[in-house]
């Protein structure tokens, strides 16, 4: 994971963290960020990130020596997922972090701890279903050979997320689903959770499979 796409998210991240500078509690700064860090960096950047760690072997054509390699395909996969996972979380944490350093330079006023745990505590779960998510773009990078599917599917996801997410079929979009959950986690059913399961069990296997059976002709 030596690309530069997670600092480019996390530079990107900052500069939307300035248009909140007009918040004037921590509540509502937290709450504005975090639910653009879900929408903005969870959906698109969570899922470019996903599409370019398989993508790229494509389009630089490596994939041929990767599965030439005395390694089980299972297990180059499920590496690239677990890198995935982890380039996610650390840039959460930075993100996190960086949220609260630039909010403590803004004045922000009443900050509670016990208020800004719980939006913390939530943003994280938010992000364990934008991580589940952007499980599903390996698998379209891999079917089609390339980025550029993925990537323009991550906008349609974007766009699904902000139409639906104030609906009240929101909770069972699932790009609307992480949104939903940072305001409002009480509207976050077994049904909603379900559906996240369905699409990490389809991209986690579902790569799996391709590259096991179908990228080994």
């Amino acid at each position: 994971m030596r690309g530069r796409i997670p600092i480019y998210i996390l530079a990107f991240y900052t500069f939307l963290i300035f248009i909140h500078m007009q918040d004037k509690t921590w509540e509502a700064f937290l709450k504005g960020t975090f639910f653009m860090y879900l929408t903005v960096i969870g959906l698109i950047g969570f899922s470019i990130l996903s599409t370019w760690v398989f993508g790229r072997e494509y389009q630089d054509q490596t994939y041929k020596d990767l599965l030439s390699l005395p390694i089980p395909r299972t297990t180059l996969v499920t590496a690239k997922f677990l890198a995935l996972e982890l380039s996610f979380v650390g840039i959460t944490v930075i993100a996190i972090m960086a949220t609260f350093s630039l909010g403590y330079c803004f004045n922000l006023a009443d900050f509670n701890v016990s208020l800004a745990g719980n939006i913390v505590k939530r943003l994280v779960m938010a992000t364990l279903y934008n991580i589940g998510l952007s499980f599903l773009f390996p698998l379209i990078a891999s079917m089609v050979r390339g980025v550029l599917a993925p990537v323009s599917i991550s906008f349609v996801a974007l766009i699904m997320a902000v139409v639906f997410g104030s609906q009240s079929v929101g909770p069972y979009i699932p790009w609307s689903i992480p949104g939903i959950y940072l305001n409002n986690p009480q509207l976050i059913s077994l049904v909603s959770r379900m559906t996240i399961s369905i699409i990490v069990f389809i991209g986690v296997y579902g790569t799996i499979l391709w590259w096991n059976y179908v990228d080994q002709k």
